[in-house]
C-alpha cells in the first residue's frame, strides 16, 4: 500500500464569500493522508472526506479547490448535479471567440456573466482560425468533426463523449442527394460540397467555390444537429462573392462539377446534417482530445487520435471534461503547472487517475468520472468561477487567448 498525502487550504466545510480571496488569506493547509491499493484505488482516508476549499456557486454547481502536495499539483474541478441545475435553469454552452472565427478572446471574456468556464479545444492560428474539432452552438454547426473525441450535449440534456462523423446532404426538389463534406471551408475539389451558416460570414469574401445555392430555412429556427431543415432556394450563384449570410440562412456551396441546373431559385429543399454514432439531436457540442477515462478505467486514446507519446507523458498543465457513471455529475477540471513549488502539471495518466479514482474524495457527489475527455491545456488552461479567473493560468504574459470555451450558464428559468 502508498500512502498519498493531500493538503488543502479548509476543511469541508462549505465557505461563503470569495474563493480567490480566501486563498490569497494565507490559510494554514490541513494535511490529510489517504491510503491507496492497486492502480490507485482508495481504501481509506484520515481527516475529511472532502479535503478541498468548496463554495456553493448555484443550485446544484460547486467549485471545489485542491492541492495535492506529491505532485505538487493544484486542482480546480467545478462539479454539477445536472438535474437540479436544469432545473432551476442552468445549462452548458459551448462558446466562440468574437469575429466569427477570425480573433481569439480569453476564457474570461469569453465567460461573460457565466456561472464558471473552463477554455476548449486546440485550435490552429490563421485566417480564418479553425479549432482543432468540431464545435456545435445552439443547435448549429461550426466546425465539422475530424477523429478527436469530443463532448456533446443533446436537446435533451443528455451528455456524450465520443469520436463523432460528419453525415451530411442537401436534398434537391428532384430527390437527388448531393452529400456535404465540410462545414464553414472552402470546397477542396470540383466534386467537393460545403456548406457555410453565418458564423463563416467574416471570412465569406474568401469562397472560391464554382457555384453555390443561398437557402432560407422554413419553418422553426429551433433546430439541433440531425434535424433534417426545409428551405427555399433564394439564388444560386457562381463565382459571386462576398455573400452575407444572416441566421436561419446557408450557402450550399461546390466545385465544377455541380451545374447550376441541378438546383434553382424557387425550389424547396432538405438540409440535413448527422453527427453519428449520436441520433439523437445536438444543441451543443466543444472537442477535445483524446479520451482519457472510458468506462470508468484509464484509457489513454492518445494513439488513436493522432497525438504525440509526449503529449501524453509529459506533465503539463491540463483541462478536462467528465462524466459519472449515472450521467447525473459532470466534472470540468484543471490542474496548473509548469511552475514548480505550486503546481508541475499532470501527465495524461495521472490526470485521468484524479478523475477515474480521487474525484469522490473532493466533491459533494462522491463520484468519479467514467468518462473524462482532455481539452486543450498549456498556457491555454483557464477556469473562471465567478466572473474571476480561479487557477494560475502558466504563461508569463497571463491568460491566454483561445477560439472557444465551455460555459456554465443561468438562463434563470428552470425547466
Amino acid at each position: 500500500m502508498t500512502p498519498i498525502s493531500l493538503t488543502s487550504p479548509a476543511t469541508r466545510r462549505e465557505r461563503t464569500g470569495s474563493l480567490p480571496d480566501r486563498l490569497r488569506s494565507g490559510l494554514k493547509p490541513l494535511a490529510v493522508s489517504c491510503l491507496l491499493v492497486g492502480a490507485g484505488g482508495v481504501i481509506g482516508c484520515h481527516g475529511p472526506s472532502i479535503p478541498a476549499d468548496t463554495e456553493s456557486v448555484a443550485p446544484g454547481v460547486w467549485h471545489h479547490a485542491v492541492n495535492l502536495i506529491d505532485g505538487p499539483w493544484a486542482l480546480h474541478v467545478v462539479e454539477i448535479d445536472l438535474p437540479t441545475a436544469r432545473k432551476a435553469g442552468i445549462r452548458l454552452h459551448s462558446a466562440r471567440a468574437p469575429f466569427d472565427g477570425l480573433g481569439l478572446e480569453k476564457t474570461s471574456i469569453l465567460a461573460g456573466n457565466a456561472l464558471a468556464a473552463v477554455n476548449g479545444d486546440f485550435f490552429y492560428h490563421g485566417a480564418p482560425v479553425r479549432s482543432s474539432g468540431m464545435q456545435v452552438r445552439a443547435g448549429e454547426l461550426l466546425e465539422e468533426p475530424r477523429p478527436r473525441s469530443a463532448l456533446a450535449i443533446g436537446g435533451d440534456g443528455s451528455l456524450h463523449i465520443d469520436v463523432f462523423d460528419l453525415d451530411a446532404g442537401l436534398v434537391t426538389a428532384t430527390g437527388r442527394v448531393l452529400p456535404i463534406s465540410h462545414v464553414n471551408r472552402d470546397p477542396r475539389g470540383a466534386s467537393d460540397l460545403t456548406y457555410f451558416n453565418h458564423h463563416a460570414q467574416a471570412w465569406m469574401d474568401t469562397v472560391t467555390a464554382d457555384v453555390g445555392f443561398v437557402l432560407q430555412a422554413l419553418g422553426s429556427s429551433d433546430w439541433s444537429v440531425a434535424d433534417t431543415l426545409r428551405a427555399r432556394v433564394m439564388q444560386v450563384r457562381r463565382h459571386r462573392w462576398p455573400l452575407k449570410l444572416v441566421p436561419g440562412q446557408w450557402l450550399v456551396a461546390g466545385g465544377a462539377d455541380f451545374a447550376e441546373e441541378v438546383v434553382t431559385p424557387g425550389d424547396t429543399v432538405q438540409l440535413f446534417r448527422r453527427l453519428p454514432p449520436v441520433k439523437e439531436g445536438l444543441r451543443e457540442a466543444i472537442s477535445g482530445g483524446p479520451r482519457i477515462v472510458r468506462n470508468g478505467k484509464v484509457s489513454i486514446e492518445h494513439e488513436a487520435e493522432n497525438l504525440s507519446a509526449s503529449f501524453a507523458t509529459d506533465r503539463h498543465p491540463r483541462t478536462a471534461v467528465g462524466i459519472d457513471d449515472g450521467g447525473r455529475t459532470l466534472f470540468l477540471v484543471t490542474v496548473d503547472g509548469r511552475q514548480p513549488g505550486y503546481s508541475v502539471g499532470m501527465s495524461l495518466a495521472e490526470l485521468a487517475e484524479f478523475m477515474s479514482t480521487k474525484l469522490a474524495l473532493f466533491t459533494k457527489a462522491r463520484v468519479n468520472a467514467a468518462q473524462a475527455l482532455n481539452l486543450d491545456g498549456g498556457g491555454s488552461t483557464t477556469m473562471v468561477v465567478g466572473n474571476q479567473v480561479v487557477n494560475r493560468p502558466s504563461d508569463q504574459t497571463g491568460e491566454r487567448t483561445v477560439a472557444n470555451a465551455l460555459l456554465v450558464t443561468s438562463t434563470g428559468g428552470g425547466d
